[in-house]
C-alpha cells in the first residue's frame, strides 16, 4: 500500500507516522494483504474541516471507479482534533475504502448509489440510516481499539 499524508499539521512526525501505520494496519484488517497492497490512500488533514462542512472525514475515489484502489481521505486536523479522534475518524474512512474496493459500495455518476445489491435513489436519504454509514460506524471504534492493542503488542 503507498500512503501518502498532506496539509494542517502534516509537518507532525509522530502524528503523520501514527496515521500511516493506522492506515496500513486498517487496509490489513479489513481487506487482507493481497487486496491491500495494491492499494495508494492520499490523505489530506484540513483545518476546520468539520466547520467548513459538517463532517470529519470523507473518502472519495480517484482514478478508475470501476477497479477502485486509489482514494483520497480528507480528515478534520484542527487543533482541537486529538491523535485518538483522526485514528477513529481514520478508521471510519477505511471501512469505506474496503467498501468502494470489495464493491459493496457504489457511486453512480447520476447521484445514486449502490449498496451490495440495492440502488438508493433519494438524494435525500438521511446520512444516519444509510447502511454504508452503519456499517462504518459500527466498525471505528473497534478498529481502533484493536489497533491500539496491536500498538500495545496485547
Amino acid at each position: 500500500m503507498q500512503i501518502s499524508i498532506n496539509g494542517y499539521r502534516s509537518n507532525n512526525q509522530k502524528l503523520t507516522e501514527g496515521l500511516m501505520t493506522a492506515v496500513w494496519w486498517y487496509g490489513l484488517k479489513l481487506l487482507g494483504g493481497r487486496q491491500t497492497r495494491h492499494l495508494w490512500i492520499d490523505i489530506n488533514l484540513t483545518k476546520n474541516l468539520f466547520k467548513k462542512s459538517g463532517a470529519y472525514g470523507f473518502c472519495g475515489i480517484i482514478g478508475d471507479e470501476n477497479k477502485p484502489r486509489e482514494f483520497e481521505i480528507e480528515l478534520d486536523a484542527s487543533m482541537d482534533s486529538s491523535f485518538k479522534d483522526l485514528l477513529i475518524w481514520c478508521a471510519h474512512e477505511m471501512v469505506h475504502v474496503k467498501q468502494f474496493v470489495r464493491e459493496e459500495l457504489v457511486d453512480y455518476e447520476n447521484g445514486n448509489v449502490g449498496w451490495k445489491s440495492k440502488v438508493f435513489r433519494d438524494k435525500k436519504f438521511p446520512y444516519t440510516k444509510q447502511p454504508w454509514e452503519k456499517e462504518a460506524y459500527k466498525l471505528e471504534l473497534k478498529l481502533y481499539e484493536e489497533f491500539i492493542d496491536y500498538e500495545r503488542g496485547e
